[in-house]
């Protein structure tokens, strides 16, 4: 066989191949660019030029809501941090929050932390609407550090996600999550190829870009916090994280991925319909904050749903007609798979990853769902989060909100 009839017959399946090429080459290049930076690049080059930050004192916010698995345990891992100054402020949209008894219980008698009550938003996401209102009961901290409920961090991840900040060329750092799919559901691997993915291009974004945050773990000095005007911009945007690192990118700021502070949990989606439902919320705000990026990334969505389906099309077109397999494609297709499950073999790299051969089986397929909530964020400007409907307009803010139980 020679290359040129591996490339097909026509201008199209031409085309196609060398698209192949580059999303094979792309997803490799990205994904061993990660597992370089995770263990050596941050860890040899990076960090040490941060020095010791360990005197500036920090205060955690922590939004809950309802009762995520091992809510108590995860929120009890913040009080064995290993930095020696540092509060926590436990915020909740209600008093009557499932959260609320667990959260008076561990804090009782401690006294470096609060519980903040918000109330309901009316003009920007419940998150941060929570958050702003923790943010009125820090008591005078360097460092402001945001975290999600359902994460146990490591007694060394405050230290860890607060040290670059020692550097005035950063402005802002993220940690970020690795999911163990361990019931190997095809939901479950789903939502971990996803966030495997995004966590791919978070690394990629940050160090050429430096930019990229996960909400469920990210720190900001309190005084770029104030100069940057983040708290205005939370108090109509429809998202922490996704507005916050659109600011340190258009105020020309640097953010840094820290991974010693992936934190790991085993609480995932379970199914592949609400998977897509998460994915196309986290477009959304990209939609929203990068609105040229994601105009920029459609037609790579639309090249991976389309290369995916490539392979059982060129199999059933080569044997319903004269046409040959190479000549209806196939070599496209044959090349972007095996890039994907070369590129999904390096994943073991960057974590442990459970039921991988059923995970590596489905890999190709797991990348129609991202494409398929990729197209759903043409149809709406609405981002429902947590049952809410949040409806934004072009730059971002949050113009009308509704509630479940609202009929408005």
């Amino acid at each position: 066989m020679s290359f040129e009839q591996f490339l097909g017959t026509s201008v199209i399946t031409r085309t196609l191949f060398f698209i192949a090429v580059a999303f094979a080459v792309g997803d490799l290049l990205a994904t061993l660019f990660t597992v370089f930076y995770q263990h050596f690049w941050y860890d040899r080059v990076m960090r040490p030029k941060y020095g010791d930050n360990s005197h500036q004192r920090c205060s955690i916010i922590i939004p809950c809501k309802g009762l995520p698995k091992d809510l108590e345990n995860n929120l009890k891992g913040f009080f064995e941090q290993d930095h020696s100054n540092y509060e926590i402020i436990f915020v909740t949209e209600s008093e009557t929050d499932p959260a609320v008894p667990v959260i008076r219980s561990i804090i009782r008698g401690k006294d470096n932390a609060k519980l903040a009550i918000a109330g309901l938003t009316k003009s920007c996401a419940q998150k941060n609407h929570n958050l702003l209102a923790a943010l009125k009961l820090i008591d005078n901290p360097d460092i402001l550090v945001f975290a999600d409920s359902d994460i146990r961090p490591s007694p060394h991840w405050l230290r860890e996600l607060t040290l670059p900040l020692a550097s005035p060329k950063i402005t802002a750092t993220s940690g970020f999550r690795w999911l163990h799919a361990k019931n190997g559901t095809t939901g479950e691997l789903t939502h971990s190829y996803v966030n495997v993915y995004m966590y791919v291009l978070f690394s990629v974004a940050c160090f050429i870009g430096g930019v990229g945050l996960w909400g469920g773990s990210m720190a900001i000095r309190r005084k770029d916090f104030d100069e940057l005007g983040v708290r205005e911009k939370w108090s109509s945007a429809a998202v922490d994280d996704m507005s916050l690192s659109q600011i340190v990118m258009k105020n020309r700021k640097k953010a840094v991925v820290v991974p010693p502070c992936i934190v790991h949990t085993d609480d995932l989606i379970q199914t592949v319909k609400s998977t897509v439902s998460w994915f196309e919320r986290q477009i959304m705000y990209l939609k929203a904050y990068q609105p040229l990026l994601w105009l920029v990334a459609f037609p790579f969505a639309l090249a991976g749903v389309g290369l995916v389906i490539l392979l059982p099309f060129s199999i059933l077109a080569s044997l319903s007609s004269n046409r040959s397999f190479l000549g209806m494609g196939g070599g496209a297709a044959v090349v972007f798979y095996v890039g994907e499950l070369v590129t999904a073999m390096l994943y073991v790299l960057l974590g442990t990853m459970h039921r991988f051969p059923k995970f590596l089986l489905l890999q190709p397929f797991l990348r129609v769902a991202q494409g398929v909530s990729y197209f759903r964020t043409y149809l709406t400007n609405t981002i429902t989060w947590a049952g809410i409907k949040y409806n934004v307009n072009f730059h971002g803010e949050v113009v009308s909100i509704k509630r479940p139980d609202s009929d408005e």
